[in-house]
């Protein structure tokens, strides 16, 4: 099995990764993979909201900056951009809704900074956890 390290809700996704021949790893250094999963903690205080998106990423950034990491794959639910646009003619424009939707849009944010400590970035949005489509998305990715 090849390792990777997981930052999100690893409970709704242990299952799937490791059926696909990932194993997830616990600690520093052995893997080069990243797999972020934000997600929406449904609270409705907004600074715990953020927990599911901006709290994973960042902790993943941490490890980036570490060096020595060759993928970063970033999944999102989209819901920064969910609402009517900021921009009418514009569908990637951010509507910022909610605390999720900003934590979500500020998690593809901090993907730059993998980018820029020279790792491979792709994000995808959906949502691995319920969407076959979006695991396979995931999974190239990661090779």
């Amino acid at each position: 099995m090849r390792g990777l390290r997981f930052f999100g809700n690893l409970a709704v996704h242990r299952d799937w990764i490791e059926a696909s021949g990932w194993a997830i790893e616990v600690l520093d250094g052995l893997s080069n993979r990243l797999l972020v999963c934000t997600f929406d903690n449904q609270s409705s205080d907004p600074l715990k909201r953020l927990e599911g998106t901006i709290k994973p990423m960042r902790e993943a950034m941490t490890v980036v900056q570490q060096g020595g990491i060759e993928c970063v794959v970033l999944v999102t639910d989209g819901a920064g951009y969910a609402g009517n646009r900021k921009i009418a003619d514009s569908p990637k424009s951010a509507t910022f809704l909610d605390g999720h939707g900003m934590g979500c849009l500020t998690s593809e944010v901090l993907a730059n900074i993998a980018r820029n400590a020279g790792s491979r970035v792709t994000i995808i949005h959906g949502e691995a956890d319920t969407n076959e489509q979006i695991r396979q998305e995931v999974l190239q990715a990661l090779d």
